[in-house]
């Protein structure tokens, strides 16, 4: 596709480049230039922006700058961080139902009405700063120059470690109530995890079903909190547990090391949560202590031109809508800091 190129050039031409890098020692930053016989660098293609992420933060913010006529590239890997849900998507305003690959396919069909907007099928494997832009290199093709970069690529969420959770994951052993608790409404839950933390999700998911048990498997660190789970109807199981057991994807019963199994029809769990590359980390972005970027409200990082949107830069109140949401936003700041930028 042709963005914002000189009459009888391609932007593949515009960004075909031929430099050498250097690595400066102890960073993640590479500094580029000619050096020696390399071939002076033909004219290039600035792009508005490079979003990082083909899900709807990205598509989301794509949106907006390509109304804005800005010349923008979608890279996505096709590897979404919901890709195990075989569920519908709740609780998006006039989309409730629809599947996360519904939604992807949706929106590459509405951004291809702006000439602009280019999404191609890649991933990104570094970003290196250069002066008053940055330089973004493809796993598939030429080095892309953009005068800013949103990071949409979400983070990776693991479940904990349970036996048989692999084959449930996603459909019947989940980690959002507010996602997936009206579809598993006034069924038997379970939650699983310790401490203050765990009794809250507890009580919340107490919403949803007059049956939950909290499974600490081990011994619990509970101490106020016993008083309003037992008010709330909530049972408190310490046994370890052994292995989850399902089929098609259903979960069926809890089996622990000692006592009665635990017929459950749906789990919630803690997972762990990480950037999925270290895009973040090597343009030195800040990350918080749950592993998101650090931003304002706008999506902006420390770093100039870096913007940061959806669950990668979510500390809580992960969602659909709220990715969607933080998309819009940082978009209309990375349309209104590129007046002003060199």
């Amino acid at each position: 596709m042709n963005i914002g190129a000189p009459p009888g050039l391609s932007v593949q031409t515009m960004l075909q480049t031929h430099e050498t890098t250097i690595a400066s020692p102890g960073t993640g930053i590479r500094h580029r230039g000619n050096i020696g016989c390399t071939p002076a660098r033909q004219r290039e293609a600035v792009l508005d922006a490079v979003i990082v992420g083909g899900g709807p933060a990205g598509l989301s913010a794509a949106l907006v700058l390509g109304r804005a006529r800005k010349r923008v590239m979608v890279l996505d890997t096709g590897k979404p961080a919901n890709a195990a849900s075989a569920n519908a998507i709740g609780g998006l305003l006039s989309q409730d139902g629809v599947t996360p690959a519904e939604l992807r396919r949706s929106g590459r069909e509405q951004l291809a009405e702006f000439p602009t907007v280019e999404i191609r099928d890649d991933a990104v494997v570094d970003a290196d700063l250069a002066g008053a832009g940055l330089w973004v290199r493809l796993g598939d093709g030429p080095d892309v120059r953009t005068r800013s970069l949103v990071l949409a690529h979400g983070l990776r969420y693991d479940p904990p470690s349970l036996p048989g959770v692999e084959g449930l994951w996603g459909q019947s052993v989940f980690h959002c109530p507010f996602c997936d608790g009206w579809e598993v409404r006034d069924r038997p839950l379970a939650v699983h995890g310790n401490g203050p933390a765990a009794a809250r999700s507890a009580l919340v998911l107490s919403g949803w079903s007059n049956d939950v048990v909290l499974l600490t498997d081990g011994p619990s660190s509970l101490n106020g909190e016993l008083g309003p789970l037992s008010q709330a109807g909530v049972r408190v199981r310490e046994e370890p547990i052994r292995q989850l057991v399902g089929h098609d994807g259903r979960l069926d019963r809890i089996e622990f090391a000692d006592g009665p199994d635990e017929r459950r029809e749906a789990l919630f769990v803690r997972t762990s949560r990480e950037q999925p590359n270290g895009l973040a980390a090597a343009l030195g972005c800040e990350l918080g202590d749950g592993g998101t970027i650090e931003t304002d409200i706008d999506g902006r990082t420390g770093v100039s031109g870096v913007f940061a949107v959806g669950d990668a830069a979510t500390d809580h109140s992960r969602s659909v809508a709220n990715a969607v949401g933080t998309g819009s936003r940082a978009a209309y700041a990375v349309a209104l800091d590129l007046v002003t930028a060199p």
